[in-house]
């Protein structure tokens, strides 16, 4: 979902950034649908929430574990391809860092609800934070991984997190699709945007070859852009 006239909040970021969890957690939290701006990933989108004073939260994380990651969902990616986008994508925002909310992976993923506060103090609106219990948790990853298995009523799915439907639409039409013998497809492993013990693996193997030292203007200055744009902006 791009940005409207009736977009209420903006979530977006890197691919493997934590966007993912951090736009369905923020509507699973909700006690109405939100309309929501998400998963462009594209630094534009975030850009023009911003300069329509849109409640944007933009998710980063540290440049090898989102190169890392973004090497595993798409191995025909290389090292220096992953981390020039990177860098590209957080320094096209850095001129509008203090009009955005930003949430680091690790806060993301442990913390959201802090965030949807901190977007609710900042642009005077009203959206319920996301509680991190383990059934909540796990209700989300359980949606990720519904949404990345396609089912036949993926359609829903996308309408649900755009705040275009209700919850229990979404349910009459899973249940509709259930009940006419359509299942889903089941996600490859490295498609699914949750924690396992197979990415963990991976995404060590893979840590020597970022550290190549034909990278090491690109890590410096990416880093720099990180260093810059996860700060806490000046008040």
């Amino acid at each position: 979902m791009v940005v409207g006239d009736a977009t209420e909040a903006v979530i977006d970021g890197f691919t493997r950034s934590a966007c993912v969890f951090a736009a369905v957690a923020f509507q699973q939290a909700q006690a109405r649908p939100v309309r929501l701006a998400h998963l462009l990933h594209a630094p534009a989108h975030l850009v023009a929430g911003a300069e329509r004073g849109l409640p944007c939260l933009v998710t980063i994380r540290d440049p090898e574990a989102a190169v890392a990651s973004s090497l595993i969902r798409e191995p025909y990616l290389t090292p220096e391809v992953a981390l020039a986008a990177w860098t590209r994508f957080y320094g096209r925002l850095l001129p509008y860092r203090d009009r955005m909310v930003v949430g680091e992976f690790s806060r993301v993923t442990t913390d959201l609800g802090s965030l949807i506060e901190e977007l609710n103090d900042r642009f005077e609106t009203a959206f319920a934070p996301f509680v991190h219990t383990p059934e909540n948790v796990e209700r989300v990853f359980a949606f990720i991984e519904e949404r990345a298995g396609r089912p036949a009523y993926e359609a829903h799915i996308g309408r649900y997190m755009s705040g275009l439907e209700t919850a229990e639409e979404l349910d009459a039409a899973r249940l509709a699709a259930t009940g006419s013998g359509q299942e889903s497809a089941v996600p490859f492993e490295h498609r699914v945007a949750r924690p396992s013990a197979e990415r963990h693996e991976l995404r060590a193997a893979l840590a020597e070859r970022y550290r190549a030292p034909g990278l090491e203007s690109l890590r410096r200055r990416a880093e720099q852009v990180y260093s810059a744009f996860a700060a806490s902006p000046p008040r």
